[in-house]
């Protein structure tokens, strides 16, 4: 059968069960309805500086999306290990390469039921 929520957990979890546990690390600082340092557009594109980008944004993209459920790529219809989505509608998107270069993860609330104040951002990681 294989996995079906992200970090091998036994229920679908909600976006609002991971919050907390962002907060054990100091780089995850959530600046009101987002996360990382807003950049010359606003919080729609944000930073999270590291000496290890593409580990923290994993690191991330782990807590963010634990016990979300594993998506199908909508071009080859298999199952993808880098998107979630949450119990709530939330879609949480990894990127090792954005278009810049740099790691990424996306939050994607539009389709949610309880956002936890957050809007839609990408989240860089330099």
């Amino acid at each position: 059968m294989g996995l079906t929520y992200k970090g091998g957990t036994d229920h679908h979890h909600s976006l609002r069960e991971n919050l907390s546990s962002l907060d054990n690390n100091p780089l995850f600082t959530r600046h009101g309805n987002h996360y990382g340092d807003a950049g010359k557009g606003g919080a729609s594109v944000t930073t999270i500086k590291s000496d290890n980008p593409l580990a923290t944004a994993q690191a991330f993209f782990d807590t963010i999306g634990h016990g979300g459920a594993f998506m199908k790529d909508p071009k080859t219809n298999a199952t993808t290990m880098n998107r979630v989505q949450m119990k709530d509608g939330t879609i949480i998107n990894f990127r090792v390469y954005s278009k810049s270069g740099s790691p990424a993860v996306d939050i994607n609330i539009s389709g949610s039921s309880d956002s936890c104040g957050l809007r839609n951002h990408k989240i860089h990681f330099i």
